[in-house]
């Protein structure tokens, strides 16, 4: 009897340390297996540097908007010089030439595709009938600029073209002053008025001819032309 019980604590013995053994290696599997699939889905959820998710849209990069200052074409320039210069008895000479020669016939510079049939001779197209495809409008080029130099200094280089914007001033006096300015300014520029520091600069321009000795006549030319050759009255 004492020997069967012996061999029963035997085997109980052995039960248990089997049912111990088998427990510990399951869970060793199931700790191995939680490893595994922890690293399956960090692969899958980390690009191959281990920061980009691969099912996350790349990253575009931010471009600022951005917006051009738009400015008249030939035909709006055209049409404020040719009002400005024309008097009430008519144009100044060889106004319309001036105005072909630097602003209507440059429409490579400053925009507005011609019309090739506005006459046999393509007139308005300067001769090349390319220039029908130009844009309607042109960014603000030194080329430009020359050019609408070139009118102003031409225009206003004849008294006519002097006497024709003094034409438009009522009740002006013998010299510029603060209020006669303001007003050869809104010839050319169309909408608000010049700023306090615009108008202090013409100003200080005309004293500076008067102490010059220069004639009121003269002292209006320079007026004149510096806001004809300022560029700001071409902004739309």
């Amino acid at each position: 009897m004492r020997m069967l019980k012996s061999q029963k604590n035997k085997i109980f013995t052995l039960l248990l340390t089997g049912l111990v053994l088998t427990q510990m290696y399951q869970n060793c599997g199931q700790m191995g297996e939680f490893q595994t699939l922890d690293m399956s889905s960090m692969n899958l959820s980390m690009g191959s540097g281990g920061t980009t998710d691969m099912d996350h849209p790349a990253q575009k990069e931010v471009v600022l908007p951005t917006q051009k200052i738009q400015i008249g074409n030939r035909d709006y320039v055209a049409a404020l010089l040719r009002e400005v210069f024309t008097r009430s008895s008519g144009p100044i000479p060889n106004l319309e030439g001036l105005l072909n020669q630097w602003i209507i016939n440059r429409g490579a510079q400053y925009g507005l595709g011609c019309n090739p049939y506005s006459s046999y001779s393509a007139r308005d197209c300067g001769g090349d009938v390319a220039n029908a495809n130009l844009a309607y409008r042109t960014d603000d080029n030194t080329v430009r600029e020359s050019f609408r130099i070139q009118f102003c200094e031409n225009a206003l280089g004849m008294d006519e073209g002097v006497n024709a914007i003094l034409e438009k001033i009522p009740n002006r006096g013998a010299a510029p002053s603060a209020e006669t300015a303001k007003q050869v300014y809104g010839l050319f520029y169309r909408g608000d008025g010049p700023s306090d520091l615009v108008v202090s600069s013409l100003l200080d321009l005309d004293r500076a001819l008067a102490a010059k000795n220069e004639t009121a006549f003269e002292r209006w030319r320079a007026l004149a032309l510096q806001v004809c050759e300022s560029p700001g009255w071409q902004l739309q």
